[in-house]
């Protein structure tokens, strides 16, 4: 069957006109993003985020519309469709039904859907040259322009993708099913204190976690529980899997049993809890703080502790990169910055990540005593304690070169980029964060995969569970532990079992856990991408010798060589127009104005 000259340019102009639309409002985001982290910095909520997304969309393809001199309704109808399944989905999120995850990814399926349908309703609009642009500008910068956008078009998808599959595999829950495991059953000693360290089902920060608790229970003077809302893997940082020791009611019954009471309890930064589990947790921290339990939120666990009102009109510190945000959304808490720690009574908080240690620390001083937290300080080999006072620490923000350089290591990396993380049992709980966390969320290098053939027990009782047997598919296979490298527990060279790799152990002598993880960064990718983990660690470095690349070139190659090929495409592209057109015009003759697609 033949189609129709005038049909043929009918459909080529509706197709045109949506993908029209979707560079608008592609540019709308790429425009307007800034001027939102602008007035809303650091706000990470998933409704204000899907919102202004949803918004920054709309904006750019309604002024679009106006250009192209469509009728209000038209541009009307456009939006709802486009803000629409959003708003939608939203509701069912507020309720806790819907994972926020979904709401961006079933809400964009939804809009492309609806688009398409809002043009078929009004498909005269966007097949007819009434709405032609009036602007008069010369064909070869129309095409000079067109060439650029395509090359930075093509950039910004390949950063799109890689950013946002960076950032949604950090706490990405597993897709398999996995038989129960227990945890260690721990003993119970009533003459000791007692400290709760919270985890939500959705993901939990594992240096905020991870690095108190060797604190604390390394002392061996100190009941130390994992606790939950309910009993499930919990996943942390980079994939890391845990099994809780507790859940709040276990933990209760326990405390009953032994008549004891809760000491303290440490919230590390929780990742997008649902509504309800976020009632759970805050009337629970009510719960503990109303019958004496000293409360200690390390990095943004200072957001959950500001939710449950606990720490309305008094002082409070959390990470530098959060604070902006806390001060926005909860403006009856005096927030400083420049501290590692605030303690003010039953309260304590702390800055980032890191800093999480200092706050342990605190707590030993305070439940037990400054020689025994010294001691502590010295096991995990943390140079910076001060007894007693919180040390002052730099008020930190983002620069120029931080910019730069977190937006080529997140969007062109080359790799090695799929990280394994061999889990042996006996590892420390500051060795195992330090893998799982500096090279996914402080440095975005890429994503970790914790490997294993079972159920393993770090140093001090905690259960995890590996995601994968092999070590198939990766770029590298880490091995973190002091241990596990004096005993080769992964063998010493590529086998079946490495899946090819030859084993790279992290931590080869008695140092602080992070160091030699910082090291590797700057030696295999770079030394700024090494300092801006050590920065969004709040971990000094001044002392730690980052030998490397002074740039990341290798991601910077990417990017150009990502432009280019967009700039090539683009020109071809119009190459192959030009050639079609003039065919078009051999076999028919020139086409009337109308026939033009502006």
């Amino acid at each position: 069957m033949t189609i129709h000259p005038s049909k043929r340019r009918m459909v080529g102009r509706f197709v045109w006109h949506y993908i029209e639309m979707v560079i608008a409002m592609s540019l709308g985001m790429m425009l307007l993003g800034p001027l939102w982290s602008a007035v809303l910095p650091g706000v990470d909520r998933v409704d204000v985020g899907t919102l202004t997304m949803a918004a920054d969309m709309t904006i750019g393809m309604a002024a679009w519309m106006l250009v192209r001199r469509h009728s209000l309704p038209a541009i009307a109808e456009m939006s709802l469709a486009m803000a629409g399944p959003f708003i939608v989905l939203l509701v069912p999120y507020w309720f806790g039904v819907l994972p926020g995850h979904l709401v961006t990814e079933i809400g964009h399926v939804l809009m492309f859907v609806f688009m398409a349908l809002a043009m078929l309703r009004r498909r005269h609009e966007y097949t007819h040259h009434q709405h032609r642009i009036r602007l008069r500008i010369p064909r070869k910068w129309i095409g000079r322009g067109a060439v650029v956008l395509v090359a930075l078009l093509v950039p910004g998808a390949v950063s799109a993708v890689n950013t946002v599959g960076k950032f949604g595999a950090q706490y990405k829950a597993r897709s398999d099913a996995v038989a129960a495991v227990q945890p260690v059953s721990k003993g119970h000693d009533a003459a000791k204190p007692t400290v709760a360290f919270l985890v939500n089902g959705s993901g939990t920060n594992v240096a905020d976690l991870l690095g108190p608790y060797e604190v604390l229970a390394g002392t061996g003077r100190v009941n130390a529980y994992v606790v939950s809302p309910g009993s499930r893997l919990v996943p942390l940082t980079g994939g890391l899997d845990l099994v809780p020791d507790l859940t709040f009611d276990e933990l209760a019954r326990l405390l009953g049993e032994r008549r004891d009471t809760l000491d303290a309890v440490v919230i590390p930064a929780l990742n997008k809890t649902a509504p309800a589990e976020l009632g759970s947790i805050t009337a629970w921290l009510r719960q503990q703080s109303a019958a004496g339990a000293i409360t200690v939120s390390v990095c943004n666990g200072a957001r959950t502790l500001a939710a449950s009102g606990l720490l309305d009109g008094r002082p409070a510190t959390s990470h530098w990169w959060r604070l902006p945000g806390l001060r926005a959304d909860f403006g009856d808490v005096r927030w400083v910055s420049g501290q590692r720690y605030v303690d003010d009574g039953n309260m304590i908080t702390t800055a980032g990540v890191l800093s999480g240690i200092d706050g342990a620390l605190r707590i030993i001083e305070r439940l037990i005593d400054v020689d025994t937290a010294r001691e502590a300080a010295r096991k995990v080999h943390w140079r910076h304690y001060s007894p007693g006072v919180a040390a002052r620490i730099p008020e930190s923000s983002f620069e120029a070169k931080d910019v730069a350089v977190v937006s080529l290591t997140s969007s062109y990396q080359p790799g090695p980029s799929t990280i394994g993380v061999r889990l042996i049992e006996g590892t420390g709980e500051l060795e195992l964060a330090s893998a799982f966390i500096t090279y996914t969320e402080q440095s975005m290098i890429g994503r970790t995969v914790a490997v294993g053939d079972g159920a393993v027990r770090s140093r001090h009782g905690l259960t995890f569970v590996p995601r994968s047997a092999d070590a198939d598919g990766l770029d590298r296979l880490l091995v973190p532990g002091v241990d596990a490298a004096r005993r080769q527990a992964a063998g010493t060279g590529p086998s079946a079992a490495t899946g090819g790799l030859e084993p790279e152990y992290l931590h080869a002598g008695e140092e602080f856990a992070f160091d030699p993880v910082l090291r590797d960064i700057a030696r295999t990718y770079d030394v700024p991408t090494a300092r801006w983990a050590a920065k969004t660690l709040e971990y000094p470095v001044m002392d730690v010798k980052l030998a490397g690349s002074a740039w990341p070139w290798a991601p910077t190659i990417v990017l150009v060589v990502l432009v280019l090929l967009g700039a090539g495409v683009a020109i071809a592209t119009g190459m192959v127009v030009r050639r079609i057109r003039a065919r078009s015009r051999a076999a028919g003759g020139a086409p009337g104005p109308a026939d033009v697609v502006r």
